[in-house]
């Protein structure tokens, strides 16, 4: 399956559309760009510009500080949004590899941004034992910069997930009722 960076044919290109897609109407200094989305100043400004120029992003300065947020008389704004949400917003493939890293993953649930799913509890859901933080926290900012927004997620122990099981909680059952996708499922849930 052909990923959205593909499709665009540059992977800060479609970062930066899928970040201001994402982002709604807020502005954004191109040094926090750069910070979210894991890229190098000077490429952020380059292809930000660029996206200028093509209409979709507008700049203001505002005390010599440059910030660039969504054209909203962008004509084919509507299209890009609905083309972004097409995509996958991150390779499932990629997502794998990666979530097992952080510890002995035994169940990983994804909502949300990963199904285009706007009123979900989470976007991803995690449960695991074992969990190395330094190793979530560098996943965690690898899968936004690749998304484009902050990932809303639960982490929970193998023991917190069967008591919450058995005492009905309600946000567990939310997240095994509502649309999702299994990319681990070693409880067999």
């Amino acid at each position: 399956m052909v990923t959205f960076e593909q499709f665009f044919n540059s992977e800060v290109k479609a970062r930066l559309i899928k970040f201001f897609i994402y982002n709604g109407d807020l502005s954004f200094e191109p040094k926090e760009i750069a910070e979210r989305l894991n890229l190098k100043l000077n490429v952020v400004k380059k292809y930000s510009q660029a996206l200028v120029e093509e209409g979709f992003l507008k700049s203001k300065t505002i005390k010599s500080k440059k910030s660039y947020m969504r054209d909203p008389k962008c004509l084919y704004q509507k299209e890009l949004r609905d083309l972004v949400l097409e995509f996958s917003a991150a390779s499932h493939k990629k997502l794998l590899r990666d979530v097992k890293k952080i510890g002995v993953v035994k169940l990983a649930i994804l909502g949300g941004v990963f199904l285009n799913v706007e009123k979900f509890r989470v976007d991803i859901f995690i449960v695991a034992d074992k969990i190395k933080e330094s190793q979530f926290k560098k996943f965690l900012k690898n899968l936004e910069a690749e998304v484009g927004k902050e990932i809303s997620y639960a982490i929970i122990s193998t023991v917190e997930f069967k008591y919450r099981m058995d005492m009905f909680d309600r946000f567990t059952r939310d997240v095994l009722e509502f649309p999702h996708e299994k990319i681990i499922n070693k409880l067999k849930i």
